[in-house]
């Protein structure tokens, strides 16, 4: 039994790791495509199940920050991360975006676990109080973010564009089809065309120490928002990173610790809340309850340590693979390695989206070309996911499908 278990582990590292690397390839939609294969697999125990579903998972949502950082590539879980972490790249910092990252994911880890046992007797009560002001939490956040900001009528004009962009394409497109052309729009094709305008060389980057960072701050908040991923239908990581960033106040070093906590806890949280609340939150979740139903408190617990175990290995992977990038990626042409990633997002998107996702891909790019034009933080095109989260939470989603499509 250990060895299947070890068997099926290393193999969900292993294809958590590829599907990280390849922009497009999100793990839910992986889940559902192996459904038949999980079912399958269910016969031969519950702990191979969940050592193979929870690995490829957690592996995910660490590796997945290479490609946003390196080459601007993002998914919902990444997407505020190409912003920073286009600027760590620029400064030859590229690496130390990562280990912020994994930095992050570790930390929010170990946290969950050692709270696990308090989290599965608190989350059903932070539940049944925060998921009727989750509308009125998100817009707090947003205030947060326009009322410092000097530009913030073009902000507010940002964020209600994109949110209602959101709201049309949400509804009228699959999330597959919809989400990735939209973010890539969004914050990925913005970066990689300013920077073919910009520059033609590749930044030197160095690998220093990090003995400076501090990691407990961004940790914790990354902590805390994942709980709301966890537990909350419709509230992802791109709308906690935003909630993170107000609290944290814009610090770029703790942000990127927040994000990859985030990231990594709404992985482990929601088995937490499958368990509790008996709500499939992820893929992942959604996965496990087809082939065995709701786990126990035992399995949740498996959950757990496969989890610490395969954050860990990940972890160590994702750094020995951001090092290579750092020695690749100078030998080469700053604007090849940006044309080669323009052209492979573009055809990214024609496989997963056809003809509309380059249409999407590129209405969405006008907005975030324009937003850095006029020098206005593109955090705000977070509005994509936050208005139709907030208008969801509201339960105002008819009324404003029907204004919108009178």
């Amino acid at each position: 039994m250990f060895l299947e278990i070890l068997f099926f582990l290393s193999a969900g590292i292993a294809l958590g790791v590829l599907t990280g690397l390849i922009p497009g390839i999100h793990p839910n939609t992986l889940f559902v495509m192996l459904m038949p294969f999980l079912i399958t697999l269910s016969g031969t125990g519950a702990y191979a199940l969940i050592s193979f579903v929870v690995s490829l998972a957690v592996t995910n949502s660490i590796t997945s920050f290479i490609p946003s950082i390196f080459l601007g590539a993002p998914e919902d879980g990444t997407s505020l991360s190409v912003l920073p972490g286009h600027r760590f790249l620029l400064k030859g910092l590229g690496h130390e975006a990562v280990v912020l990252t994994v930095a992050g994911a570790v930390t929010v880890t170990t946290l969950t676990a050692i709270s696990s046992p308090f989290l599965m007797w608190f989350l059903p009560m932070l539940y049944s109080y925060v998921k009727s002001y989750i509308h009125i939490l998100l817009a707090a956040v947003l205030l947060a973010l326009l009322l410092p900001d000097r530009k913030r009528h073009y902000g507010l004009f940002f964020f209600i564009v994109s949110g209602i962009s959101g709201i049309l394409l949400l509804s009228s497109f699959s999330s597959q089809q919809a989400m990735f052309p939209a973010l890539t729009g969004l914050f990925g094709l913005p970066v990689i065309i300013t920077s073919m305008s910009t520059a033609n060389i590749f930044p030197k980057q160095k690998i220093r120490g990090n003995k400076d960072i501090r990691f407990i701050k961004g940790g914790f908040t990354g902590w805390l928002a994942g709980m709301l991923v966890g537990i909350l239908p419709g509230v992802g990581p791109s709308q906690a990173g935003v909630l993170s960033n107000t609290l944290l106040r814009g610090r770029e070093k703790d942000f990127m610790i927040s994000l990859g906590g985030i990231n990594t806890a709404a992985v482990t949280l929601t088995f937490i809340s499958l368990h509790t609340l008996m709500k499939t939150r992820s893929g992942a979740a959604l996965a496990i309850y087809e082939s065995m139903g709701i786990p126990a408190a035992a399995d949740v617990y498996f959950i757990i340590f496969t989890s610490l175990f395969s954050c860990f290995m990940a972890s160590l992977i994702t750094l020995k693979l951001s090092r290579g990038m750092v020695g690749i990626f100078p030998k080469i042409s700053y604007k090849a390695v940006n044309t080669a990633v323009l052209s492979a997002l573009i055809i990214i998107i024609v496989i997963i989206s056809g003809l509309n996702g380059i249409v999407i891909a590129a209405l969405c790019t006008v907005l975030g070309v324009s937003c850095g034009l006029l020098g206005v933080r593109r955090m705000y095109l977070m509005g994509f996911l936050m208005l139709p989260t907030i208008i969801y939470f509201s339960g105002l989603t008819s009324f404003t499908l029907n204004t919108l499509f009178i």
